[in-house]
This record gives structure tokens, sequence and C-alpha cells, in this order.
């Protein structure tokens, strides 16, 4: 934890987030243990208390689907040191009622620029909040591209899903989100491309697993997204790998 942050600074930011009653906030290392977390958090794994999460990981509170979903989100700030914001997720603990959350992470670095950890908070959405009835209709919509996302985005289709007109959809989704449907499938994508990247794929293989016919269009969008190409990428990674 000291190696995260100074000991100082830590017991300041927890003493912030544990202010925040609404706002679950969490820190992980880097082998994804949860190294402070805020009451707001316990109750959202449900546990009486924060300091029962340090040392865990998110399979320990969290059915294995949405530990899964929740792990790949960590190890992509942790891989590519860029931060997510708004990421929509249902957090449904044993014997706790779900939640719907939006959540941000944020990458955290040592005093030497290592990316050593990440940081999270959630904005839990209300009945009584507008947005919830925005995500509902955008379960439907975020379902379906998570898993058809190597399909063209088709607004006219995920509209009438949503029982709204495109431009609607649009709206709700930046509104949301903070990103347009297309902008949301290119994240879902290149959360994919980062997994593959660590299997023994080439590289034309990988955009056409992740939706791009043309290996030039998937290696712009890669930079433009992650900061470098596929096989700057994957270089680095396994440059990491053999500095171990």
């Amino acid at each position: 934890m000291t190696r995260m942050l100074g000991t100082a600074d830590l017991a300041l930011l927890e003493a912030m987030f544990d202010a925040l009653t609404e706002c679950p906030f969490f820190m992980k290392d880097r082998q994804l243990r949860y190294v402070a977390a805020n009451p707001a958090m316990a109750r959202l794994c449900g546990v009486r208390h924060p300091e029962e999460l340090i040392g865990r990981h998110a399979s320990d509170v969290f059915s294995a689907p949405l530990a899964r979903k929740y792990e790949a989100w960590d190890k992509a700030v942790l891989d590519t040191g860029r931060a997510q914001r708004n990421r929509l997720a249902v957090a449904a603990p044993p014997g706790v009622a779900p939640s719907w959350l939006l959540f941000s992470r944020l990458p955290v670095h040592s005093a030497t620029g290592a990316v050593v950890g990440v940081a999270a908070t959630a904005r839990r959405l209300r009945p009584h909040d507008s947005a919830i009835l925005t995500s509902h209709r955008l379960k439907l919509v975020v379902d379906r591209i998570q898993r058809r996302f190597t399909e063209p985005l088709n607004l006219t289709k995920l509209a009438a899903l949503a029982r709204i007109s495109p431009s609607q959809l649009e709206r709700d989704f930046v509104r949301l989100f903070g990103m347009t449907p297309q902008d949301f499938l290119t994240n879902v994508r290149m959360e994919h491309a980062l997994a593959l990247l660590d299997q023994n794929l080439s590289i034309a293989e990988i955009a056409y697993r992740c939706g791009y016919a043309d290996q030039s269009a998937f290696t712009r969008r890669f930079r433009l997204t992650i900061g470098a190409t596929p096989r700057e990428y994957r270089a680095r990674q396994e440059g990491k790998v053999h500095a171990k």
C-alpha cells in the first residue's frame, strides 16, 4: 500500500472517500488485490467493514462473470496506463440487492512514473435519478454491442431495440457514458484486442476477431485509442515480462 502512495496521502484519500457515503471507492495493486476501500464499497460488496476487502480479489465478493468483467477493466487500465470513464455495470454480490453503477478507473503511478495500481469510483444510479431510466433502455443496447462487437454498428437497429429514435439513442449514450455508440463499440473492440495481444496471434487475426476487415484500419484505431500500435504495445508488454 505504501509503495503506491505515501501513508499520509493514502490516509487523506481514504478519509475523503469515507465521507462520500454514496460513492464506492477502491484501490487495487497490480495483482488486482484490494488495498483500500471506503464504507460505500464495503456495502456494495456485501461486507460490513472496508478492512474485510483488503487483500481480497473481486472473485471473492462478486459472481464469476462480474468479477471477470471488473478485473478485465482493471487490467486494461494497468496495461495501458489510460483512464476508463463511465462504464455501466450491475453489481450484485450474494445477499445484496443489484445496483446500477457507472464506474470510472484511473491508473496509480509510483514516484518513478510506473503504473503500480488502479483507483476507481462509482456513481450509483438511484430510482429517482433520471439516468436510471436511460440506463434500463441502454442496457439492451450495451449487451447487444458487447455480444456482437465484431459486427458493424447499425444505429437504426440498436435504436429500435431500445424503442427510441437513433438521434435519441446517441444523445442518451453521450449523456450517460460521455461517448457515442460508435465510440463505445470501439472501446469494446480495443478491450478485446488488448486481451488477444497476450496470445500468440498475428495482428491480422486479432484485427479480424475484433471486427476489422482491414488490418491497417485496426492499427490506426488502436494507435488513436491506446497510444501505440498493436506491435508496439505487444513489444512493450513482452519487455515487462522479461524484466520481471
